[in-house]
């Protein structure tokens, strides 16, 4: 099973970030990105069993609190976009085989209460299933 950490160990080379946090994140803090859990309804159980059913999907949230300058917390949020849309990857030692955006472009949702902006970007990471029935 992937977990958040692998995939923000994953992205932590990748993204310039001062803080990185999973599961939530304190707002004091500028050029944070906090990988969370989405929820998703998107795995299928293939008749005749896990050893049957060949690919997982998890669901990510990726909230990206930035600085106050919106271009930059723009761009950081499309960078990290980008590392994932229409991309085959390795997580740790999970194939991604797809990674389903679930919307267009990182969504921005505004400033904080200090004026720092944040966006969220949400996907569904399909990868091949390593753990077979006994």
């Amino acid at each position: 099973m992937m977990t958040l950490k692998q995939v923000k160990d994953w992205l932590k080379p990748q993204i310039k970030a001062d803080c990185w946090k999973i599961g939530f994140y304190d707002n004091t803090k500028d050029k944070t990105i906090c990988v969370r859990n989405l929820a998703s309804s998107k795995n299928k159980l293939a008749i005749g069993g896990l050893s049957d059913t060949h690919s997982v999907v998890k669901g990510v949230s990726i909230v990206v609190h930035w600085n106050k300058n919106p271009d930059e917390s723009e761009q950081t949020a499309q960078s990290i976009y980008d590392l994932f849309y229409g991309k085959e990857i390795m997580i740790d030692d999970f194939k991604v085989v797809k990674c389903d955006m679930r919307n267009d472009e990182p969504v921005s949702v505004g400033v904080d209460n200090s004026g720092v902006y944040e966006y969220v970007i949400e996907l569904w990471i399909t990868y091949e299933n390593l753990i077979k029935e006994v």
